[in-house]
């Protein structure tokens, strides 16, 4: 669970790990609104609260930024909400794009986040061992069922101090020349076999970039579209991890599914901010 502030002015959502490590994201994103309230004469800064009557003085550029910036966060403490969940921004029943490079501990970090909230966890991915060793080193405990899909086979013998007779994991190795429909398929049908009622489904899937290398526009729209439709029925949270702006196949398809997109989440060093 995360921290959470939502400006007032404009549509900037931001988590961070606890309230301490959101008052730099407040106080900098305050000043960007009220930079015009920074000023410098006769050699020194000067900075006017737009809030309140509350003005300062000094010498020195930095030291007086950063106490305006404390002093912007003050303003809006008490709009902290503790205690929160990405996936509550979409009532755990929507599609989530994640921006940042899949294979990265950014991914990482809002990857172990959203599984962490779920009950039925299933992660798509050509990475079944980082996935798996990912789950078993951040979430304090496992979820009531996780299944990794994946085309690589997963390699148990490296993996020696993980009982996988005790943990509740099903791998599920794919025949890869399956396309975008039959892996669409796969994950329905585990759905079907794993889900309980009142299961939160927390659906990553990790390979969307090869989706869209290897097949058309209309296939990669579809394979998102109806894995969408298809969580409609049971509630849960698609989250699909692709770096766009490193692959503008990847942003032209994103762009076709604009409207299917929930919420756009992008992260940094441990924090999450609304995208878009």
């Amino acid at each position: 669970m995360m921290a959470r502030w939502g400006c007032d002015r404009c549509g900037f959502v931001a988590w961070t790990p606890d309230r301490a490590s959101m008052r730099e994201v407040t106080g900098s994103h305050l000043l960007a609104h009220h930079s015009e309230a920074v000023s410098r004469s006769d050699f020194r800064t000067t900075w006017d609260c737009p809030y309140c009557a509350t003005a300062k003085t000094a010498y020195d550029t930095d030291d007086a930024v950063e106490e305006f910036k404390t002093h912007l966060h003050e303003h809006v403490a008490d709009r902290i909400e503790e205690g929160v969940h990405v996936g509550e921004r979409v009532s755990w029943d929507g599609t989530v794009q994640v921006a940042a490079p899949v294979d990265s501990a950014d991914a990482d970090a809002l990857r172990a986040h959203f599984h962490d909230g779920g009950d039925l966890v299933i992660a798509v991915t050509a990475s079944p061992e980082r996935t798996v060793r990912l789950l078993h080193d951040e979430l304090e405990a496992w979820p009531r069922r996780t299944v990794v899909v994946s085309t690589e086979a997963y390699p148990f013998e490296k993996a020696p101090d993980l009982d996988f007779s005790e943990i509740p994991i099903e791998v599920v190795e794919l025949d890869p020349r399956l396309g975008p429909d039959e892996l669409g398929e796969t994950v329905s049908r585990i759905i079907d076999a794993n889900r309980v009622a009142g299961d939160v489904i927390s659906l990553e899937v990790s390979v969307f970039h090869e989706i869209v290398r290897s097949f058309d526009l209309q296939t990669a729209c579809d394979f998102v579209r109806m894995l969408s439709a298809r969580l409609d029925d049971d509630g849960g949270v698609l989250q699909l991890y692709v770096d766009a702006d490193a692959d503008p196949n990847v942003s032209t398809v994103l762009n076709f599914l604009d409207d299917e997109i929930d919420l756009k989440v992008a992260a940094e060093d441990g924090r999450f901010v609304r995208r878009g």
